[in-house]
């Protein structure tokens, strides 16, 4: 699936995405900074991934763990820093809340630092469910 808006290129092709500039752009984060680009690799690999293009340069990607019918994990949310706050990462969050083979699922994330772009996405706030943690 691709959906051109301007000068951006929303896809969901897999074939375009580029280890090099996934880790380049995750090294733009305070989560993933120090992912090994091996681990990254093994997230692309088994993950849906999204990307945002400018002229052929990625400098967007988030990916999605689903069970394609209940629940889809949104994860590593990034864009670039030289094309921050201007809409991006928005279009980006509702490229994915429309991407057919999810759109019926919950959405479920979890974030430190974006908040308000996904409240302006209809992701409310929950209260009442506990996070929980396991590393081996």
């Amino acid at each position: 699936m691709k959906i051109i808006e301007g000068e951006y290129i929303f896809t969901d092709d897999a074939t375009r995405i580029k280890l090099d500039e996934v880790c380049s752009l995750l090294r733009q984060s305070h989560w993933a900074k120090n992912r090994p680009a091996e681990i990254i690799a093994k997230t692309i690999e088994t993950s849906l991934c999204f990307a945002i293009y400018h002229n052929d340069i990625q400098i967007g990607f988030a990916r999605v763990i689903s069970d394609y019918a209940v629940y889809s994990l949104i994860l590593d949310v990034i864009i670039d820093e030289k094309y921050r706050s201007n809409g991006l990462g928005k279009k980006l969050i509702e490229f994915i809340n429309n991407y057919p083979s999810i759109k019926d699922t919950s959405k479920v994330l979890w974030t430190k630092y974006a908040e308000r772009l996904y409240l302006k996405c209809g992701f409310k706030e929950e209260d009442f469910y506990k996070f929980m943690f396991n590393r081996p």
